[in-house]
């Protein structure tokens, strides 16, 4: 062995690397890792069992938006989709049977909550909760430390402290985990059944039932049809109307999972094709042509399909379609015009035992009694699963995102060293697969990963002026994007920037594609 080739392999270390979340995403970083070589790494999870948004969201009608054959990791294809967006059940058994093929389990530390993470001695220092609760998402309370009062006094359920320290450390929790009750006066005195979409009750019985709906996001047009179906009444308590656009999801015959399973290349083109379908939406969002002139009239006709103009009024949008993240859906419209639905788009003022109370115009209001109230009002978006992440100096990264949350390539930061996020601030999450959001990131990380076990770094973060060049040319690029339109949307930052992507999101893979040192101030030795 030459004198060079002893010098490099002294140099070579085993890094601890953490994980946050044993979702869509945190497994992916699991397995690349496992793929490139790495074993020594741990993934801390909330829950008592993976799947993240897929365990947690159980609602009637839940599904993916992306195309199922896009919707899973690309080396690990599945032919049996039964549907064009299949539902979350099945979503839920692929990352469950993945990461049981995988061998995923042992590294995870499950009904366990990270609480801070702190960056000292150039290593990440973990302290973590360990919940004695051993819910694994199958009832109302998905895990009891995130219910409707998930700021109480959670002592009941914690017992064990956890506390390790590691090299690497990386947020795979994603954009939209923490749940976001209304503010409305009197919520918590409801004297029916209420629940959060995110932790709705399997053994819950609709029929019979008056129901109410607070939004009309994505879960809440899910919802629609098999509420409709079932419930007594339903009521649609609306803030704002959406554009939906129109898309058949279709059912796979059993013939064309049969071909899948023997030509993999016809499950592989199919990706492809939804690929490029997530392309033309991100490129109408970002430019006029033909791409949002061509969603601009579908979205319209689509309204124009319901006969009722007073119900058609209330449904109409007062903003450009895809100024919200776009919503597909070929049952909303149809449910919204049966005989036992109602959309309320005045104002609640109050939410009494009984029921909601709205503005009618009247000194008191009106009150519409119900059974069941459900709040399909989203979450808070980038709560990055730990409250407490302290980064170089002291600084926590509530207080540097204070004025904005602001990040290198959606990946990094600037003052916190070796940490990643995974489908971070300003990566593409409008409708693209998140799943291709997370692999690029996650091989960008690798690459930074490769470099500390050889010795070439010790801590890495992206330097500040470039940051701030980056965010200068990123803000810039928001102007005439659809995003930046005129709506009121979860995507605005409270600088009213969008956590958006302004680029095509091919930019994205080419500018995360390779590691530049140049772009870090980097610590060796």
């Amino acid at each position: 062995m030459s004198k060079q080739e002893n010098t490099k392999q002294s140099y070579v270390r085993d890094p601890r690397i953490c994980i946050i979340g044993a979702g869509m995403s945190g497994m992916l970083m699991a397995i690349k890792l496992q793929k490139a070589g790495y074993k020594n790494f741990k993934i801390y999870e909330r829950a008592s069992t993976v799947g993240g948004t897929w365990r947690e969201n159980r609602y009637p009608g839940v599904a993916c938006d992306v195309a199922s054959f896009a919707y899973c990791y690309p080396f690990e294809p599945n032919p049996n989709w039964s549907h064009r967006f299949s539902p979350g059940s099945e979503i839920f058994n692929y990352f469950k049977n993945t990461a049981e093929k995988y061998q995923l389990l042992p590294y995870i530390s499950f009904n366990t909550e990270v609480t801070r993470a702190e960056f000292k001695n150039n290593q990440w220092h973990i302290d973590a909760v360990k919940n004695t609760s051993s819910d694994d998402g199958a009832s109302s309370s998905v895990t009891s430390m995130f219910d409707k009062n998930e700021d109480k006094d959670k002592s009941d359920n914690e017992a064990i402290i956890e506390s390790d320290s590691f090299d690497i450390f990386i947020a795979a929790t994603g954009p939209l985990h923490k749940r976001k009750y209304p503010p409305i006066d009197g919520l918590e005195s409801f004297a029916g059944d209420r629940f959060h979409t995110a932790d709705w009750d399997d053994q819950y019985q609709l029929a019979g039932k008056r129901v109410g709906v607070i939004g009309t996001g994505s879960s809440a047009v899910q919802m629609m049809d098999p509420l409709s179906n079932e419930a007594q009444s339903l009521t649609v308590f609306q803030r704002t109307a959406q554009w939906i656009m129109p898309t058949d999801n279709i059912k796979y015959s059993e013939s064309s999972k049969k071909w899948k399973r023997r030509l993999p290349i016809l499950g592989l083109l199919t990706r492809k094709f939804y690929d490029g379908i997530g392309e033309l939406f991100g490129k109408a969002a970002l430019q006029d042509g033909w791409q949002r002139r061509y969603i601009d009239k579908a979205t319209l006709e689509n309204l124009n399909s319901i006969a009722d103009p007073e119900l058609r009024k209330k449904l109409t949008p007062d903003h450009k379609a895809m100024c919200k993240r776009m919503i597909v859906s070929d049952s909303y419209y149809p449910a919204m015009q049966r005989s036992n639905v109602d959309v309320v788009a005045n104002k609640i003022l109050r939410i009494e035992p009984s029921g909601v109370i709205y503005d009618d115009g009247t000194e008191n209001g009106k009150l519409v009694e119900l059974d069941t109230l459900i709040t399909a009002t989203g979450f808070y978006p980038n709560a990055w699963g730990v409250d407490n992440i302290i980064g170089n100096d002291g600084v926590s990264l509530s207080d540097a995102w204070d004025n904005g949350v602001r990040t290198y390539r959606s990946i990094t930061m600037p003052g916190f060293p070796n940490m990643f996020m995974l489908i971070g601030p300003n990566s593409p999450i409008t409708n693209l697969s998140l799943i291709d959001i997370a692999e690029i990131g996650a091989d960008y990380a690798i690459q930074c990963v490769d470099k500390f076990r050889l010795g070439e770094i010790t801590a890495i973060s992206p330097n500040a002026q470039v940051t701030q060049d980056f965010t200068d040319k990123l803000v810039s690029a928001f102007d005439g994007t659809r995003w930046v339109s005129g709506c009121n949307s979860w995507y605005l930052e409270v600088d009213g920037v969008p956590v958006t992507w302004p680029w095509a999101p091919s930019r994205f893979r080419k500018e995360l594609k390779k590691l530049d040192l140049d772009d870090y101030d980097v610590l060796t030795g």
